[in-house]
């Protein structure tokens, strides 16, 4: 099972370049490009976390997003990480062998 932890410094200003306080971070949303619907959460954590780690990733390429939401409603536009990619690490096993039926009566 391959999983991914992340981790990331919270925000200081707005984009108008005043302060937010940490205290002002309600929670950040967390996006998967290779979710089922990447346009839901795979996880929420509170502000001041900084670290998450995913579950169980499927083979291939994931791009992680961050929304950062503000304790008023506001979000920030969404910050993507370096992707990755999980490699099938190994090949499905073979069939069973040597099968026999016997019926009984």
């Amino acid at each position: 099972m391959t999983t991914a932890t992340m981790k990331w410094t919270d925000p200081t200003t707005r984009v108008d370049g005043t302060a937010l306080a940490p205290a002002e971070i309600a929670s950040i949303d967390i996006f998967d490009s290779a979710a089922s619907n990447p346009a839901v959460p795979i996880g929420n954590v509170p502000g001041g976390t900084g670290t998450f780690t995913t579950g169980a990733l499927s083979v291939g390429d994931h791009t992680f997003s961050f929304v950062v939401n503000d304790t008023t409603g506001h979000k920030s536009a969404s910050a993507a990480a370096s992707p990755v990619t999980v490699p099938a690490t190994l090949a499905n096993p073979s069939p069973v062998s040597a099968i026999t039926v016997t019926l009984n009566p």
